[in-house]
């Protein structure tokens, strides 16, 4: 590129000469630009829509099984006995008894004075039987303190925890203890110490401290035994976490939780407002006030209200006393918002708990899924607010093609100038001292 003299010779402001002409030529640039940025707009409204349509299917996923559906609470009269339900547990009273809790076997050694003197322990194998499982452990003589036995044993012994124990014995403090990792009468243990040898180092003798054993109880009036002292698996939905034996018998109630329920509803409804009053803003239009939303024009947008709009209102397979949202106290108002009427929906769900989630529930035909399904048909892989997304996605880039190639042709249109100019100037100069020179030729005029 040349260099720009910028009318030190003419004395005219040739750069704000340039500037305006290239200003003057930048009128479809900015045209450009700002076709630009309103398509950007849109598809920033298309993303959050997008956004909030998703969170509207995640309250749904949330509540499409009975499981989740569902809320019931748990309570126990007795701290022997803890409760913890799920959403398809039956509601009703247990009556509980605890004869045994459940324990993992576990073995003590007698002491050893050190725990760290490489000499310690015996050397050769120990032989471990857990749950029926042999491993053997071999102990070299480099590797004979407590604690490297302890190592050993939890680096290659599946389902034990070996650790030292400080009784504080003044002489022998120090016992190696072995526990089963899991409770229950299948999971014993068995330790063999024949493989360990004669020498200087202690071979120990082991003692049960406790043995491995099912927990008993009775549950009204059934006798159960469990590995766990949480008991699962034995009454639908309920987790019993045993603690202590019991003296008296405990109660467990379980009670549908109309609270719970609402509030997973509440989410619902907050979740499909959040959509709707999202689009109401971006479908404002007054050009009184220069006010367009991003929506204004957008047909995606009007197929999409009416969708949600026939839901709302549909007329769904009766189940029991409820066939709609509208049964259920859930009503549309004039602005497209839902909006619950709290009593109508705690009587239904007090009255009628199993038909109403039935009516969320069912496959294919419920309330859930019948949302999903609309859903996933805009916001999925092939949705048609994913398609319309993208098709603007694709605008931005044909603008920024574009852009582009107006920003290199006016660049290039001010370099042309640039020389142009340069050019005017030089010649200019060129003429000035042409000029000059041809005067100091001519005689002088001035009188003597």
């Amino acid at each position: 590129m040349s260099t720009f003299t910028g009318g030190l010779v003419s004395g005219i402001d040739t750069a704000s000469l340039i500037a305006s002409l290239v200003a003057a030529n930048s009128t479809t640039l900015v045209v450009i630009q700002a076709q630009r940025e309103v398509v950007s707009d849109r598809k920033d409204a298309y993303d959050t829509l997008a956004s909030r349509l998703d969170s509207l299917a995640s309250t749904i996923a949330a509540i499409d099984t009975t499981t989740e559906f569902r809320s019931v609470s748990g309570s126990s009269n007795n701290d022997a006995v803890g409760v913890t339900v799920a959403g398809d547990a039956v509601v009703g009273h247990l009556t509980v008894t605890v004869e045994q809790l459940a324990s993992s076997a576990m073995e003590v050694s007698d002491g050893v004075a050190d725990r760290d003197v490489a000499s310690t322990m015996a050397t050769g194998t120990y032989a471990f039987t857990v749950a029926g499982v042999h491993t053997t452990v071999e102990i070299d003589a480099g590797s004979s303190s407590l604690d490297n036995v302890v190592s050993a044993i939890n680096d290659q012994v599946d389902g034990v925890t070996a650790y030292v124990m400080d009784t504080g014995d003044p002489t022998a403090p120090y016992r190696l203890v072995i526990a089963v990792d899991s409770t229950g009468a299948e999971n014993t243990l068995t330790i063999d110490t024949t493989g360990l040898f004669l020498g200087t180092g202690f071979i120990p003798t082991f003692t049960a401290v406790t043995d491995a054993r099912d927990a008993e109880l009775t549950v009204n009036g059934i006798a159960i035994t469990s590995a766990s002292n949480e008991v699962t698996d034995v009454i639908q939905g309920v987790t019993l976490s045993l603690t202590d034996v019991t003296t008296t018998d405990a109660t467990v109630t379980i009670s549908s939780d109309v609270s719970g329920m609402a509030t997973k509803l509440a989410a619902v409804v907050s979740a499909y407002n959040s959509v709707m009053s999202y689009i109401r803003g971006q479908k404002a239009w007054n050009p009184d006030e220069g006010i367009e939303g991003s929506f204004v024009g957008e047909s995606q947008t009007n197929t999409l209200i009416r969708s949600l709009q026939t839901l709302t209102g549909n007329q769904y397979t009766p189940v029991g006393d409820f066939a709609n949202l509208a049964s259920l106290g859930i009503t549309t108002e004039q602005d497209g918002d839902l909006v619950i009427d709290d009593d109508v929906l705690n009587a239904a769900l007090q009255d009628g708990m199993e038909d109403v989630t039935t009516l969320f529930t069912e496959a294919d035909t419920g309330i859930a899924a019948m949302f999903t399904a609309l859903l996933e048909g805009l916001t999925g892989d092939d949705g048609s607010i994913t398609g319309r997304s993208e098709a603007l996605e694709d605008q931005l880039e044909a603008f920024d093609a574009r852009i582009a190639t107006y920003e290199e042709q006016l660049a290039a249109y001010e370099d042309r100038l640039e020389k142009q100019f340069t050019a005017m100037e030089i010649a200019i100069a060129g003429f000035n001292a042409a000029n000059s020179a041809l005067l100091a030729l001519l005689p002088s005029t001035d009188d003597d």
